[in-house]
């Protein structure tokens, strides 16, 4: 006895399609039961760890950065005004002024303003000592052209006698 294969077809499609819904149950029951698992963290640790060191990542990312594509998008996102609304809401942001606090008073930048402070204060006073040091120089210069008047023998200046009272 000959079946028709039309409906020889759809039994063997049915069939499949029965087959195929049943494995693809299967494998997310045992994917449901791999997540459950106590070692789950571990693998999927493991596994990130091997595929972000990975050369072939490395090589994937650089050749995204590097590309045109993304120095346009890059060029289009600074130009747009998206970066000025980004700007202005993080400017809003509590959180943010709390972190510059923070920052602020850290040790290592505290050390930093004390050292730049301290540059500045001896470029100010070796300014101020160049600049004395120079007005010292002229005014003795403009001391020495300055002519000493000569006390004649009567005391007077200039060495020639007083006139005559009248």
């Amino acid at each position: 006895m000959r079946v028709p294969v039309p409906p020889l077809r759809r039994t063997v499609s049915a069939a499949g399609g029965l087959v195929s819904s049943v494995a693809g149950d299967v494998a997310l029951g045992a994917l449901d039961a791999l997540l459950a698992s106590s070692v789950t963290d571990e693998a999927i640790e493991r596994i990130s760890t091997h595929v972000l060191e990975s050369p072939e990542l490395e090589r994937l990312v650089a050749g995204v950065i590097d590309s045109p594509a993304t120095e346009r998008l890059v060029v289009r996102v600074i130009e747009s005004s998206l970066l000025e609304q980004i700007v202005t809401r993080l400017l809003e942001t509590e959180e943010l002024w709390l972190a510059v606090e923070e920052i602020a008073r850290s040790p290592a930048v505290t050390e930093a303003i004390t050292q730049q402070s301290l540059g500045f204060a001896d470029q100010v006073a070796a300014g101020v000592r160049q600049g004395s040091s120079g007005a010292d120089a002229w005014l003795e210069r403009a001391a020495r052209r300055v002519r000493r008047p000569r006390h004649g023998d009567d005391g007077s200046l200039g060495g020639a006698s007083p006139a005559p009272a009248q």
